[in-house]
């Protein structure tokens, strides 16, 4: 990892000029190009601002490294939506910065993260179990046909046991 770490910011939605050089960025390289994700189409979608969405970007020396989108509440969780290291910031220890911020953000908030991982993106998968990521399921032909994604969970908190009780008379 480079001598500065990342800061971390959290947005409702990006500019235009940041949404366009993310998103061109991404579909220039997988999985986004095998996925058939256009630049327009993923750039307007990381300007559009919803109540239940944070993207969080990864900053070092003022450059984007890195984006995390994530939506929150979903499935008793938070479902990482998207997330990328851009790629003249990848193997640098952004991701896994990123990710761990992530955890900690909803650490006591919610007790699972999910995401989806692309089949034929093993890369991504080795990193996401490494960070505690486990499969829980197979969605087929999802986003095109022909191509898996992997359901993949990690638990953050402990399940609690509430218990009912009868009002007494």
């Amino acid at each position: 990892m480079s001598a500065d770490p990342p800061e971390f910011i959290a947005c409702d939605a990006l500019g235009a000029g940041e949404a366009q050089t993310i998103a061109a960025s991404l579909t220039d390289s997988d999985p986004w190009r095998t996925l058939g994700y256009g630049t327009d189409a993923l750039a307007r979608g990381l300007q559009l601002a919803h109540p239940d969405v944070t993207r969080y970007l990864a900053v070092r020396n003022g450059a984007i490294q890195g984006l995390a989108v994530i939506r929150h509440p979903w499935l008793r969780g938070a479902y990482i939506e998207l997330f990328a290291v851009l790629p003249g910031a990848q193997g640098q220890g952004i991701g896994r910065a990123l990710l761990g911020f992530i955890e900690r953000t909803y650490r006591g908030r919610t007790p699972n993260l999910w995401l989806l991982v692309s089949g034929f993106n093993s890369g991504a998968r080795a990193f996401y179990e490494k960070q505690g990521f486990r499969p829980v399921g197979l969605l087929t032909d999802l986003i095109i046909v022909g191509h898996d994604e992997v359901l993949m969970r990690k638990v953050i908190q402990a399940h609690s046991t509430a218990s009912c009780q009868t009002p007494s008379a």
